[in-house]
C-alpha cells in the first residue's frame, strides 16, 4: 500500500449506512476551483436511487484541494510517496467499497446522465468497463485546446481501452492487481490490455461522460503534454509486446518515424536550399503540405462541416510528433540505462526547468550521446595520427591521446608505451634538446615541457594539469632579453613521481623515485626519493619534521 494520510468523510456521510453500488474516486492534484466543479457535478448527476460514495485521492497538492474535497463530505487520502495517477487510483479504489468504481479526473465535469447509461450497459456479464464522450468544457480558451478537444472523439462500440474517466467492475480491476503504479502515464490503456488478456470486454458508448477543463493555452504546455504522450505510447507499447497485444505498436512506431522525418525537415531544406537553390524546396514542402490536408481529410468525421477546425487539427497532428519524439527518445534513452522517467504536469505551466530550450536539449540528448561518443573516438584516433605525424615516428598502439597535443620546435621527442597523454599537452624542444618519456607516463591537460638539453620522464610518472618543466632559463641582460640565450641543464623525473597540479620544475632538477610534489610548488632544486614536497620553493616537509 503506498503511505498516505486519510481523512475520513463527513459525520453525517458515516450515518449513511446504505452500502454504495458505485465508488466515484476521484483523483488530482493542485486542481483548485475545477475539482469544486467536478465535485458539484458528481453530486448533481441523475442517480436514480443509485446509493454511492465519493473518495477524493490527492498527490501532494498544495492548495485547499483536500479541504475543498471534505467540504463535499468525500473520503480523502493523500499520497505521501513518489505519487503519479496509477498510484492514485489505486489507492482509490482499494478503500472503496462499491461494486462499481468511477474514475474521474478532478479537472472533470461528470455528466447528468452518463452513470446510469454506463450501469445499464455493464449489465452485459463480459463487459468490465463504460465509458462515454469526453470534451473540453472551453475550447475557445486556445487554439491548442481547441484542436486537442478533436482527440477526445472516439467512435463509439467496443474498445480497446478507456482514458482517465470511465465506470468500472471493482472484481475485474482486482482480478488483473489494478493499475501499475510504475507507470508515469498511459496507465489505462495498459490496465486494458491486461483486463483484455482476462477475457474482458470494453464499451465506448454514445453519450456524454464528462466535460474536461485541459487548461492548455501555451506553447509550454502544449509540448508538455504532446512529450508526456510520446513516453507513454513509447512505454505502454513496450509493456503490450511483451504481453502479445498489439496495443499502440503500429501508432508508436509511427510517430517515432514521423517524429524522425519532421524534425529532420528544416536541415533537409536548408541543404537542399545551399545545393539546388530555393526551388529545390519545394517537392518537401509539397509532400509535407499533402501529409496534413490527409490526415484533415481522415479526420473529418471528427468536426463534420469545418474544414478549417480540420485543418488545424491535421497540423497538430504532424506537430505534436516532434515533442512526442523528445517523449519517445527520453523513455527509450531512460529504458536503456535501467532508470525511470517522470511524466510531465503540462497543466503547471509555471513549475520552472521546462523551458522549450530545455524541452529541445532533453530532445537531442540521447543523439548527443551517441554522437559524443563516436566524437570521443574518432578524436582519440585522429590526435594519435596527428601527434605521430608531428614527431615523425611511429608511436607504440598501446598509447592514449585523448585530444590535440602541441609539437614545437626539433621534435626530438621520443614517448614509451602506454602513455595517456590529454588534450592541451605542449612539447617544445629547440637546439638540441630531447624530451624523452617512459612507459605508462600520464601527462594531464595542458602540461608544457621545454627542453634545451634534455627532459627525462621516467616510468608510471603522473604530472598533473597545466604543470610547466623546463631545463633552460633565459640569460639577464639589459640590452634585448629575448636574444641573450639560454642557460640549460637536464631535468629527471625518476620512476612513479607523480606532480600535482600546476606545479613549476626548474632546470637542473632531479626528482628521485616516488616522490611527490603538490600542487602550485615551485621545485628548484632536487629532491630525494620519497620526498613529499610543497612550497615555493619546494622543500621536503617529511624531512623538516624529521
Amino acid at each position: 500500500m503506498t503511505p498516505a494520510q486519510i481523512f475520513p468523510a463527513s459525520a453525517a456521510a458515516a450515518e449513511d449506512l446504505s452500502p454504495p453500488h458505485v465508488s466515484v474516486v476521484v483523483i488530482g492534484r493542485n486542481e483548485g476551483e475545477r475539482l469544486r466543479r467536478c465535485l458539484s457535478s458528481v453530486h448533481a448527476a441523475s442517480w436514480a436511487g443509485v446509493a454511492y460514495e465519493v473518495i477524493y485521492v490527492d498527490s501532494c497538492s498544495t492548495d485547499q484541494s483536500v479541504a475543498v474535497a471534505r467540504s463535499f463530505g468525500a473520503y480523502t487520502c493523500v499520497l505521501q510517496a513518489d505519487p503519479c495517477a496509477a498510484k492514485a487510483r489505486n489507492l482509490g479504489w482499494q478503500r472503496a467499497s462499491g461494486e462499481f468504481i468511477l474514475f474521474l479526473d478532478g479537472d472533470t465535469e461528470l455528466q447528468p446522465d452518463f452513470v446510469t447509461a454506463a450501469l445499464e450497459a455493464l449489465q452485459a456479464p463480459t463487459l468490465c468497463a463504460a465509458w462515454g464522450h469526453r470534451r473540453e468544457t472551453r475550447p475557445e480558451q486556445s487554439i491548442y485546446t481547441r484542436v486537442l478537444d478533436l482527440d477526445w472523439v472516439y467512435p463509439a462500440g467496443l474498445s480497446l481501452y478507456f482514458g482517465g474517466d470511465a465506470l468500472v467492475r471493482r472484481t475485474a480491476i482486482a482480478q488483473v492487481g489494478g493499475y501499475s503504479p510504475t507507470l508515469q502515464a498511459g496507465e489505462e490503456p495498459e490496465l486494458c490490455a491486461r483486463l483484455r488478456a482476462g477475457g474482458w470486454k470494453i464499451e465506448h458508448l454514445d453519450v456524454p461522460m464528462t466535460k474536461h477543463d485541459l487548461a492548455v493555452r501555451t506553447w509550454r504546455a502544449y509540448a508538455r503534454r504532446c512529450w508526456r504522450g510520446g513516453m507513454a505510447y513509447a512505454e505502454v507499447a513496450a509493456r503490450a509486446r511483451q504481453m502479445g497485444d498489439h496495443l499502440w505498436q503500429r501508432e508508436s512506431m509511427r510517430d517515432l518515424v514521423q517524429g524522425l522525418c519532421w524534425l529532420a525537415l528544416a536541415p533537409v531544406l536548408v541543404i537542399l536550399a545551399l545545393v539546388g537553390g530555393p526551388a529545390w524546396t519545394l517537392p518537401p514542402l509539397l509532400a509535407a503540405g499533402a501529409l496534413i490536408v490527409r490526415s484533415a481529410w481522415r479526420a473529418r468525421w471528427k468536426a463534420p462541416g469545418r474544414p478549417g477546425l480540420l485543418l488545424a487539427y491535421a497540423v497538430h497532428s504532424q506537430v505534436q510528433k516532434v515533442p512526442a519524439l523528445g517523449g519517445q527518445l527520453a523513455w527509450r534513452w531512460a529504458h536503456f540505462r535501467g532508470r525511470s522517467t517522470h511524466a510531465l504536469a503540462y497543466q503547471d505551466i509555471q513549475t520552472p526547468g521546462w523551458t522549450v530550450k530545455a524541452v529541445l536539449a532533453a530532445l537531442l540528448a540521447p543523439a548527443t550521446a551517441i554522437s559524443g561518443a563516436l566524437h570521443a573516438r574518432t578524436l582519440r584516433l585522429w590526435s594519435f595520427a596527428r601527434l605521430q605525424r608531428d614527431l615523425g615516428k611511429r608511436l607504440d598502439a598501446s598509447n592514449v591521446v585523448l585530444g590535440p597535443v602541441t609539437v614545437e620546435g626539433t621534435a626530438n621527442v621520443t614517448i614509451g608505451a602506454g602513455a595517456l597523454i590529454h588534450a592541451g599537452v605542449v612539447l617544445e624542444t629547440q637546439a638540441a634538446g630531447r624530451i624523452v618519456i617512459g612507459d605508462r607516463v600520464v601527462l594531464s591537460r595542458g602540461v608544457h615541457i621545454v627542453a634545451f638539453d634534455q627532459v627525462s620522464i621516467g616510468d608510471d610518472c603522473m604530472v598533473g594539469e597545466y604543470t610547466s618543466i623546463r631545463d633552460a632559463n633565459h640569460r639577464a641582460s639589459r640590452e634585448r632579453m629575448r636574444e641573450s640565450g639560454h642557460d640549460a641543464a637536464p631535468v629527471v623525473l625518476e620512476r612513479n613521481v607523480w606532480i600535482g597540479r600546476g606545479a613549476a620544475v626548474l632546470k637542473g632538477v632531479r626528482i628521485g623515485d616516488s616522490a611527490v610534489v603538490a600542487a602550485n610548488a615551485v621545485v628548484s632544486r632536487s629532491l630525494p626519493s620519497g620526498a613529499r614536497a610543497r612550497g615555493i620553493p619546494a622543500r621536503d616537509y617529511q624531512a623538516v619534521v624529521a
